[in-house]
């Protein structure tokens, strides 16, 4: 007989809330001389552009950086508050979901603590993998909820994180999918195939994505031409190799946790449907060549299995051992690991290190976000300083034109300061935007390569180099340094644009 839903104590919500503020604290403190990360650059430009849809994402990402903004203006701080927020709801979701499963309060802590180090570094910037965590986080806990009651309502839960997930990431499909094998693949559960509930929670997740789903139909699903534009990129550059090790690093010395987890929803015929929530993906992300890092929401349901699985163990102990003390050293030393690998990941991703310092360069070498936070304020003045060198006529009907969404976000945050014009791109959105009206007849460009420039131009010269502080080694410092004006395009603007399209 299903169980009877049951309300949560607000005892298991305090503490869950005590362990999850950690992300909160954090972000606090965080951000010692850092400014914005160059895809938060590009965020941030989107969220001044709201739209049901851009070429590099769905719109939840810039639509959660433009409410932030408008409350408390621009700064890395407030752009990085929501991703701090959301993550604080992640962290509790992820101990529900233990409790969901049958585990008390060691249950819930351990499956919260196994998330942590996730948590932390994804409130180190706004990035789509923040509400996509949320996403897989609701649909865990609606799942298993749904397993553990058999009240089938809990499919809209499901279907409604789903919906939040596709308007955050478009990996969320391989969730979906893997819930729908498991479901037919699965004898007891194939019965949700006749539960209207089933189809209402379908209709719920096309409710919440049919904005975004409109958009991509409008715009000839561009956005699946950049996802292979990338994803052929990623592994030509060798950015997908490393997947099955990068289980191991993320994991760390949670592994046996994790591994434990994993059987025992395996063994366990009521929740077996949450395997599916990571088998799933796991095959799916290898057979696509994934990125290491896009595994880490399928984790939520293992280590919510992995805090039970160990709560029940240190119980069965402790009723045939007579050395009570034993379980609880276990319990405590369970705690402290995982409390160590939040600290590792922390050590390596959070920026609390000095710009320049010794700690600083090590983070950079374990961490290229680190590298990408410092030195815009200093890219622009660089563009600025160039733009002085200009004799006033080469001023007139003069655009800014960046080779990559970073450069174009700085010059579009810091450029009005120094008088500069709002910068052009061929990249992502910013291509949708044009060139301007009329089209220029002299151009500053950043982030290009006099041979690739020349020949579209009358002529073009070097006017000035990009100046990176603290020896900063970034795409910026390493190959963008010189700063080139052109003039007088060769043909039209029109059709250089059409055929030069830019994704990153």
């Amino acid at each position: 007989m299903p169980a009877e839903p049951s309300r949560i104590p607000l005892r298991d919500i305090d503490i869950l809330g005590v362990l999850a503020a950690t992300v909160l604290i954090l972000s606090a403190i965080a951000g010692n001389g850092y400014g914005f990360h160059r895809d938060e650059l590009q965020t941030l430009d989107d969220a001044r552009h709201l739209a049901a849809g851009f070429i590099a994402y769905p719109p939840l990402t810039p639509l959660l950086g433009r409410l932030s903004i408008a409350i408390f203006g621009i700064s890395p701080w407030a752009l990085r508050l929501p991703a701090a927020l959301i993550n604080f709801v992640s962290l509790v979701l992820v101990g529900l979901t233990a409790r969901e499963l049958g585990g008390r309060r060691l249950a819930q802590c351990v499956a919260l603590l196994m998330s942590l180090g996730v948590g932390i570094v994804f409130s180190t910037m706004l990035q789509y993998n923040t509400p996509d965590y949320l996403a897989w986080a609701l649909a865990a806990f609606f799942t298993a909820r749904l397993l553990r009651t058999g009240d089938p309502r809990n499919w809209i839960g499901v279907g409604a994180a789903l919906g939040i997930g596709a308007l955050s990431k478009y990996s969320i499909s391989f969730l979906a999918i893997s819930i729908l094998v498991g479901v037919a693949a699965l004898p007891s559960r194939r019965s949700a195939f006749r539960s209207r509930w089933f189809w209402l929670g379908a209709l719920t997740t096309l409710l919440i994505a049919s904005p975004n789903l409109i958009w991509l139909a409008r715009h000839h699903w561009i956005t699946l031409v950049m996802e292979h534009s990338i994803h052929a990129r990623d592994i030509r550059w060798g950015r997908t190799q490393g997947y099955w090790t990068d289980q191991l690093k993320f994991n760390m010395l949670a592994l046996p946790l994790v591994l434990w987890g994993i059987v025992w929803l395996l063994r366990n015929a009521r929740f077996r449907l949450l395997a599916f929530f990571f088998f799933g993906p796991l095959l799916l992300l290898a057979l696509v060549k994934g990125r290491g890092y896009y595994l880490l929401p399928a984790y939520i349901p293992v280590n919510a299995a992995a805090g039970v699985a160990l709560e029940q163990w240190l119980a069965r102990r402790r009723a045939v051992s007579t050395r009570l003390w034993v379980p609880r050293a276990v319990a405590v030393a369970v705690v402290l690991v995982l409390v160590a690998d939040a600290v590792a990941l922390s050590f390596r991703s959070v920026q609390i290190a000095r710009p320049g310092s010794a700690f600083y360069l090590y983070q950079a070498r374990k961490n290229t976000d680190v590298a990408d936070e410092i030195g815009w304020p200093e890219f622009v003045a660089s563009v600025a300083n160039a733009y002085q060198t200009l004799a006033p006529s080469e001023r007139d009907h003069l655009a800014v034109l960046a080779e990559n969404y970073g450069e174009a976000g700085a010059l579009e945050v810091y450029g009005p300061s120094y008088g500069l014009t709002p910068p052009i791109s061929q990249v992502n959105s910013w291509w949708d935007r044009g060139f301007g009206t009329p089209p220029p007849e002299n151009v500053l460009v950043t982030g290009g390569e006099l041979p690739g420039l020349a020949p579209h131009f009358d002529t073009c010269r070097l006017v000035g180099w990009v100046q990176s502080p603290y020896g900063v080694k970034n795409e910026e410092s390493l190959h963008h340094q010189p700063i080139f004006f052109c003039h007088h395009l060769r043909g039209t603007w029109s059709r250089v644009w059409a055929q030069d399209r830019k994704f990153g």
